[in-house]
């Protein structure tokens, strides 16, 4: 039986330019929260199973080749993990999706008429810094630095 999974209605079109990017750019932001999220337990959960199961040949003494593979296997998940760092990935994403979703809010809660060039001014500044800060906290991780403090949204509470 096909795996199932739930696909989300897809909005209605927008009039709007600037909505539809940042539309576009908060379910980017969700899929790449969602894959780094299920690559870091499938990531974890390997990496578990492999150490576990190192032991457990050990223990039954089980064919060298046999322990040396799942050692093996359980060193290279290390490396990949390190390497791929899916958990920063999928906090990174989802922390500018909620920025972004949040964004998006505001500006909705403003009725179409409503919407002068101020408040579009202020959703694009929004758009922009969510990822110039989610490039910068990412390149801050592949360098081994520590992300800098997260600048404040820009649109209305």
């Amino acid at each position: 039986m096909p795996i199932r999974r739930r696909t989300p209605p897809q909005p209605a079109p927008v009039d709007d330019p600037l909505l539809e990017q940042a539309l576009a750019d908060l379910d980017w932001y969700a899929r790449t929260r969602d894959r780094a999220r299920r690559l870091h337990w499938a990531t974890e959960l390997s990496a578990l199973l492999t150490g576990a199961a190192t032991v457990v040949a050990a223990g039954i003494r089980a064919p060298a080749a046999t322990t040396a593979t799942l050692a093996g296997l359980t060193v290279f998940i290390g490396g990949f993990r390190q390497v791929f760092n899916h958990a920063e990935r999928h906090v990174l994403a989802a922390e500018a999706w909620s920025r972004l979703r949040l964004a998006v809010r505001r500006y909705r809660l403003v009725p179409e008429a409503e919407r002068d060039e101020e408040l579009r001014g202020r959703l694009q500044e929004e758009i922009e810094d969510v990822a110039t800060t989610e490039l910068r906290n990412w390149a801050a991780g592949r360098r081994g630095l520590q992300p800098g403090p997260l600048p404040g949204g820009g649109l209305p509470q």
